[in-house]
């Protein structure tokens, strides 16, 4: 087998590989014989048949057999001659093989860059100190208390802040556009409520009834509508009063605290936490702001696109919760391609480089390490560890997995060898 290897774009490589005569004739005279064995010819013996005629009846699969054994034998041959490492599947191209002649063809892989280190440690970076103040802590509080709130049906009219359970039908020039939603739970206030009128609602009772006209949004799902003017027909089925619960120890019981000073004391330590960890990330962003701009190199194209697709569905996927029409999700994604491919190309920089300290670092994630990281997922959607591995195990997610934990730790190696500024 000869071979030889040209660079193309980015870190696209392509072979052009030739596996001599000899080699070829063996491997048809393998295939004829076996063929040969099980043949059924008229006028002989299963298994009887001529070779020469063997040869001629069944030429055309004898050939698709051989390509079938030699292309990816040769392929592998070529990468191990020229000492590289594929990232995709092989594009092979312009095959030609024939009984008696050599077999030819081209290859295109994308290879590993070359990501030449440049120096990583006692990167610079700040971050703020971190500190919780009282009126936060009493904030993420009163939060807490108001997520613990009851829902009281009361017999009085609707005042701000209670909610109405409410039936209601959408009109424009007196015909319904949409379905009737029931049952459907309004606040009472302008800020957070449908369209803004919920504090419209003040005053009614259950079993009274409101139309109130507001302007439809620009993102209606039905493009026809958006941005007109709406009726609304609502009628109030239930009056809620949202009674939240007082700060006493009896509360703290019923989250699982001995006392009130304890839920507190909680509530301070995580809001500490969760400001601590993005203050970390900042760090983070620094340093990796810092090896890109540190390191030029081409990029594989196949992982760029792969990498884009993922980012574009994902902003189609938000754009459609918004309720956005099919045609604006287009359009809005041909507008942030460019900002999306820039994305892109830094996320598969990012993980050559760190895969490359890695391994100068010797920096690996052991199966310990991953059940640990399975085992906080697992209890956080509250499933147990063994069927989070299995899902994980029997959908290909653990290579990758262990990929992504690389890594986190890479970085955090970084984070620590990094010189910080505490602003």
């Amino acid at each position: 087998m000869k071979s030889k290897m040209k660079k193309l774009e980015g870190t696209a490589r392509e072979l052009d590989i030739e596996v001599s005569k000899e080699a070829v004739e063996n491997v048809f005279k393998s295939i004829v014989e076996d063929i040969q064995k099980t043949a059924n010819v008229p006028g002989f013996r299963a298994g009887k048949a001529p070779i020469d005629l063997i040869k001629k009846k069944y030429s055309a699969d004898a050939i698709e057999e051989a390509k079938r054994k030699l292309v990816p034998e040769a392929y592998q041959g070529a990468l191990e001659e020229h000492g590289i490492t594929p990232l995709s599947y092989p594009e092979f191209l312009g095959i030609n093989i024939s009984i008696g002649g050599e077999l030819t063809f081209r290859a295109k892989v994308d290879t590993s860059p070359e990501v030449n280190l440049k120096s990583y440690k006692k990167m610079k970076a700040d971050k703020d100190k971190v500190e919780v103040s009282e009126k936060e802590s009493e904030e993420a509080f009163d939060h807490i208390l108001k997520i613990h709130a009851e829902f009281v049906t009361v017999d009085r009219p609707l005042e701000k802040g209670d909610f109405g359970v409410c039936d209601v039908e959408t009109f424009m020039d007196g015909k319904s556009i949409s379905k009737k939603r029931e049952n459907m739970w309004i606040e009472v206030d302008e800020e957070a409520s449908m369209l803004g009128m919920g504090e419209k609602l003040c005053g009614l009772k259950a079993s009274e009834e409101k139309d109130i006209e507001a302007e439809l949004p620009e993102n209606y799902p039905d493009k026809k509508y958006a941005g007109k003017k709406a009726v609304f027909h609502i009628k109030v089925k239930e009056v809620k009063e949202k009674k939240v619960p007082e700060a006493n120890d009896d509360f703290a019981k019923k989250v699982g605290k001995e006392d009130i000073k304890s839920v507190k004391e909680e509530i301070t330590s995580q809001l500490k936490e969760r400001k601590e960890a993005n203050e970390k990330t900042k760090v983070k962003n620094q340093i990796i702001e810092q090896l890109i701009s540190k390191h030029k190199f081409d990029l594989p194209k196949s992982m760029v696109e792969r990498q884009l697709k993922v980012f574009l569905d994902r902003a189609e996927n938000e754009l459609m919760q918004k309720g956005a029409a099919k045609e604006d999700i287009e359009a809005q994604k041909e507008k942030m391609m460019g900002k999306l491919r820039e994305e892109a190309e830094n996320k598969v920089r990012v993980y050559f480089i760190l895969d490359d300290i890695a391994k100068k670092e010797n920096i690996e994630v052991n199966n310990e390490e991953v059940d640990a990281w399975l085992k906080r997922l697992a209890a956080s959607y509250n499933q147990s560890f063994e069927d989070t591995k299995k899902y994980y195990e029997e959908n290909g997610l653990l290579g990758g997995l262990m990929e992504q934990l690389r890594e986190d730790k890479t970085l955090d190696f970084l984070v620590e060898e990094a010189v910080i500024t505490q602003k």
